[in-house]
């Protein structure tokens, strides 16, 4: 484990953090919201599960995206979206906004369901692989859990709400700065026949010396297509 895995490991668990929190929040603050707001019924139940439907959709389509324009500018720029609108969530006082907004982050999320954990195995040491990524698990859930507790112990008022809403844009800024710098994934840039490029990203942040464009592209000669990787039958499962 060098600095730089320490770094991308980070803020892969801070995207999880991020993750648990954004989806804890709304429903310690979704009572109120409920009152002060004069929601109904299907307004708090968009609401609740506005960030699940953009998870679903985001994870779906931006997996896909970064395989063909790569795995960095989606982990990068996923953050700024996820940051922006969880900020902007403290204006939001119309539940039409306030599900757009919630949209949008469960989106951003989503990617990040896409390229995070793919980005961490590429980089991570083989031997510590299993478990950095299991341990994302734990990582949401202590967001989660710690968003629940804000919401008991804070006494909420309509304002209050609106704080706690936001307050998830610190975390997710605090990831966007520890991602900025990191490079491609070397394994993508190799399977896009960018193998030199590839083995300098090996030669200065995974200290691999030994590594050469030859030998990047010989891997990723071994690796099929992305678009041959999921046949039909798995598909249909």
């Amino acid at each position: 484990m060098t600095s730089f895995h320490l770094r991308v490991t980070a803020t892969t668990f801070g995207a999880n953090f991020s993750d648990g929190y954004a989806l804890g929040i709304i429903g310690a603050v979704l009572p109120v919201l409920s009152t002060t707001m004069h929601l109904s019924g299907v307004w708090q139940g968009l609401l609740g599960a506005s960030a699940l439907i953009g998870l679903f959709f985001g994870s779906i389509v931006l997996g896909r995206v970064a395989d063909a324009v790569g795995r960095q500018k989606l982990y990068l720029y996923n953050f700024v979206l996820i940051a922006i609108a969880s900020a902007a969530q403290f204006w939001a006082y119309d539940p039409m906004v306030l599900f757009l907004l919630r949209l949008v982050i469960g989106f951003g999320l989503g990617a990040d369901y896409a390229v995070g954990p793919t980005l961490l195995s590429e980089f991570a040491p083989r031997r510590l692989r299993g478990i950095l990524l299991g341990s994302l698990t734990v990582l949401w859930t202590v967001g989660y859990v710690l968003a629940n507790i804000l919401g008991t112990y804070i006494p909420i008022t309509d304002s209050a709400a609106h704080w706690l809403l936001a307050s998830g844009a610190l975390p997710a800024l605090l990831v966007l700065l520890l991602r900025i710098g990191i490079p491609e994934s070397p394994s993508w840039l190799a399977t896009r026949g960018r193998a030199a490029e590839a083995a300098q990203i090996r030669r200065k942040y995974l200290g691999q010396s030994e590594a050469t464009a030859e030998a990047a592209q010989t891997a990723a000669a071994e690796q099929p297509p992305a678009a041959q990787r999921l046949h039909q039958p798995h598909r249909r499962r």
